[in-house]
């Protein structure tokens, strides 16, 4: 385990500092670089990078939190700061995160694997594989419902334009987030989502939601396995990701960090009902959009794949370069409903796409994001790839556009 120590006291918050990005670099497979020029990044701008990290305990935007930055194969950059808040905890390499939506591209690359197999292809009814989605109805303006003028397809699924909300109402109320908190299965989950009307027709508009924990659930149909099963051994296993799950168990559950809420301008510490989901491996609930808990070292491995073409560090060819090419590309075009769009993101296959490249002369960056303020995007161009976690509620904008700019700011 990577040991912290104490490197300054300001404005009454602790900040932790890593004496190294080598410890992570091990854990992650990669080795470390020392001398950051080597990598194309200035090692007084990569402290700037450790200075936002403080700067966002100190603006209350983030608790406790950890930076990664990796570059051709090495990691450039590791550091955590801590808030010393007495209901947090200081970060290490054996922290266990709640991932939330950035589950969301682990399962989209699974559900290429079955693509490249020809399992299926991108514009083929989904109710083939699950034929429950031929009975889906469509809410209409005066409160009608109405069939689906077309089926649901992957693409759908993929792009988020199926008309699945899901999302609906919080862990407590009586919404549908509610029902899946206390669900105690996928395909009871997803049965039970199929039979609420969809906000619209296939194709029409972008809806966020539970796309994706459909689209797990047609890898289970497809594959013959459950999801957890098969992310298991076409992912976990061959990508070393040994900490990545569907439920804590007695040891990690020992390392899961807490959740900050910040209400009422202040943080409090979480409740144990607002982890929302059980983690427990006796509920087969496998959320492909929304399940996984995951460490730094493992979601690494993740990024680090893409970034390597689809190859894992052991050699075994997880996609193809031109499948991972076509998924961060937009997709979404001109479809309504997308809000990221005002901010120079485009839409892929389970990734968003950053439109605007120019901002960070950098083309084809991607990634996503999870509900208690985790984030990570990939850079093929610079072969670069960076991941923050935290754990806050509500989600901090201002911790990936901050974080972000100055990992661009370190390359210049």
């Amino acid at each position: 385990m990577v040991k912290y120590f104490v490197t300054t006291l300001f404005m009454g918050v602790i900040l932790l500092a890593h004496p190294g990005a080598a410890e992570l670099g091990q854990a992650v497979g990669l080795a470390a670089e020392k001398n950051a020029t080597n990598l194309g990044f200035d090692a007084k701008k990569l402290d700037a990078v450790f200075a936002v990290q403080k700067k966002l305990i100190v603006d209350k935007q983030a608790p406790s939190n950890v930076g990664l930055i990796a570059r051709r194969g090495k990691v450039v950059y590791h550091r955590a700061a801590a808030s010393g808040m007495p209901h947090d905890r200081a970060i290490n390499d054996q922290t266990v995160f709640p991932i939330w939506s950035m589950t969301k591209p682990v399962t989209s690359v699974a559900a290429m694997i079955l693509h490249e197999r020809g399992k299926f292809k991108l514009d083929d009814p989904v109710e083939d594989a699950l034929p429950e989605l031929a009975k889906v109805k469509v809410k209409t303006a005066d409160g009608k419902t109405l069939p689906l003028a077309k089926p649901i397809t992957y693409r759908n699924l993929f792009l988020h334009t199926a008309g699945f909300d899901g999302y609906e109402g919080l862990y407590h109320q009586n919404g549908f987030w509610g029902k899946t908190t206390r669900a105690k299965s996928l395909e009871w989950i997803i049965g039970e989502l199929v039979k609420e009307p969809v906000g619209h027709q296939p194709g029409a508009k972008y809806t966020y939601g539970m796309s994706t924990a459909v689209l797990g659930r047609a890898i289970e149909a497809l594959s013959g396995k459950t999801l957890d099963h098969f992310l298991r051994k076409e992912l976990f296993l061959p990508l070393g990701m040994k900490d990545t799950r569907f439920h804590l168990t007695k040891r990690t559950r020992k390392r899961f960090q807490p959740l900050s809420v910040f209400e009422d301008g202040a943080f409090r510490a979480g409740k144990p009902a607002e982890d929302e989901l059980p983690y427990a491996k006796e509920v087969p609930l496998y959320l492909g959009g929304e399940g996984l808990v995951s460490t730094m070292a493992d979601y690494a491995r993740f990024c680090q794949m893409l970034v390597d073409g689809g190859r894992a560090q052991g050699g075994k060819q997880i996609l193809k370069p031109a499948t991972l090419k076509l998924m961060w590309t937009d997709q979404l075009g001109d479809i309504p409903g997308y809000e990221d769009r005002k901010n120079g993101n485009g839409f892929g296959l389970g990734f968003y796409v950053l439109n605007d490249f120019n901002r960070y002369g950098a083309d084809g960056v991607f990634g996503w994001g999870g509900y208690h303020t985790t984030h990570f995007w990939i850079d093929p161009q610079n072969e670069i790839y960076a991941i923050f976690l935290c754990r806050r509620y509500p989600f901090s904008e201002a911790t990936l556009t901050q974080f972000r700019a100055a990992v661009y700011e370190a390359m210049k």
